[in-house]
């Protein structure tokens, strides 16, 4: 028989064992760190401690009292510094107290239209139909030896972003002095984060924090903008991301791809939310609409597609015959694509037909016949103003009339190039150019006369007042 069971014997006489007496716990006070103390945990049977068993909070630090905090002394706090972020900018506008109530109430107006989507600003009155020579700047750099892809702009429109098919991304301030670079990856292989190949997107949060960026390989990477260094990165897309954009209400980050699809990215988790599918070819720009919304164009699949992604739905826009190159939000309710049929339509996002579609909007190549293919477009948010750009040498500005069921040209501007991308700023002020000698996906033609450059038109607006 197996011995496993078997008791060894006791070395005392007999073999009797005996049990040693229990002796009285002694429970000592547990030690409390000063400075954050530690709370025993309640369990669901606990009572919550009476008045006269009160916990002190006065000596946490200040995080543990912002977990304190109910929802809705969070949303109070919130209000009051957003109040008082407010009430400093007019201040710096503004001279006597009676104006600076007014400005801040007139400015909390304007947000509560924006935050339904209802805000219009009028600009066609206000715009400069007479920009000169002096107004247009071209930065140039050694770094940015191919074609621009993508230019974006800091929300305090003091900085641009620029990034090309050298894998270079280049900051600037808005008078051109250039500020920092991260080179590809071949000219520092010990940072494996860097890119290896043409910058196809970037994409700045609100609040101006974080840049991200894309090139011709899957991987999302997120940087610190002040600095440059990196924050982290996004891993799920099986082939280029081609388009990326963040929502201002959420700080989640939007992403595209030629694998068909749509991510989302929370910033605040640094995690992966969701996949959107439905799109049936490379997906090929982005844009965000409103909270929980999202606007794509198609490609060669020839569709828009707005993305009600808290409804888990998609609307299907359908009216080109060739790829659509890029999407712009104009408003929440409206927004613009161009196409590589040199076409640009208007949409509605309450209708499945374009309002308004204008063939051939940058004329026809006197060499080939066909209509200039449109690369790029900007819009000014909550207005009827937006630009185009293709290789025709022109950037064209159109307005929309007729409660947006009409839009026609009113001014342009002379550019030599492919204009591969275009922002305006958010004190529509600035509008800042992508130029290249080839189009920024491909080497399909070439304008030898032009410079691969960013060109910077400033004091596109007049003041009236």
């Amino acid at each position: 028989m197996s011995n496993f069971f078997i008791r060894k014997p006791s070395n005392k006489p007999n073999g009797v064992l005996k049990r040693k007496a229990n002796k009285p716990k002694v429970h000592y006070p547990k030690k409390v760190k000063k400075s954050l103390p530690k709370f025993p945990r309640q369990s669901d049977d606990e009572e919550i401690p009476s008045d006269d068993e009160e916990v002190h909070y006065k000596d946490l630090g200040k995080e543990s009292e912002e977990e304190l905090l109910t929802a809705s002394e969070k949303k109070s706090q919130l209000a009051k510094s957003y109040f008082k972020e407010i009430e400093e900018k007019e201040n710096k506008k503004l001279e006597n107290d009676e104006a600076v109530d007014e400005g801040v109430l007139d400015r909390l107006k304007v947000d509560v239209l924006i935050e339904a989507g209802k805000f219009k600003k009028k600009v066609l009155g206000n715009f400069n139909k007479e920009i000169s020579e002096e107004n247009i700047k071209v930065l140039k750099c050694k770094e940015h030896k191919l074609a621009i892809t993508v230019v974006i702009l800091s929300s305090d429109c003091k900085h641009i972003y620029s990034g090309s098919k050298d894998g270079y991304i280049v900051k600037w301030t808005i008078d051109g002095s250039k500020v920092k670079c991260l080179p590809p990856r071949h000219k520092d292989k010990s940072n494996e984060k860097l890119h290896s190949s043409s910058i196809l997107s970037l994409a700045l949060s609100e609040n101006d924090k974080y840049l991200a960026s894309s090139d011709e390989g899957a991987v999302i990477q997120i940087w610190e903008a002040d600095t440059f260094k990196h924050y982290h990165s996004f891993l799920g897309h099986k082939a280029s991301v081609t388009g990326l954009a963040f929502c201002k209400i959420t700080q989640n980050l939007y992403s595209c791809s030629k694998d068909k699809t749509v991510k989302v990215w929370s910033m605040i988790e640094k995690a992966y939310i969701e996949t959107l599918f439905g799109h049936h070819e490379c997906i090929t720009g982005i844009d965000v609409l409103c909270k929980g919304r999202a606007v794509t164009s198609g490609g060669t699949d020839s569709t828009c597609r707005v993305w009600k992604i808290e409804e888990e739905t998609q609307l299907i826009y359908n009216g080109n015959t060739r790829s659509i190159d890029s999407v712009r939000r104009l408003d929440d309710a409206h927004f613009v694509s161009c196409s590589e049929d040199g076409s640009l339509y208007l949409w509605a996002t309450s209708k499945k037909k374009p309002l308004v579609k204008v063939e051939a909007a940058h004329s026809l190549d006197p060499v080939t016949g066909e209509p200039y293919w449109i690369s790029s477009i900007a819009c000014i948010p909550n207005s009827e103003v937006f630009a185009s750009g293709s290789n025709d040498g022109k950037v064209r500005f159109w307005n929309c009339a007729d409660n947006y069921r009409n839009f026609t040209e009113f001014y342009s501007i002379p550019v030599k190039g492919f204009i591969n991308s275009m922002v305006f700023s958010s004190d529509n002020n600035y509008l800042v150019l992508g130029i290249g000698q080839e189009h920024k996906l491909g080497r399909w033609s070439k304008v030898k006369e032009a410079k691969n450059c960013i060109v910077v038109v400033n004091n596109l607006m007049i003041d009236t007042s």
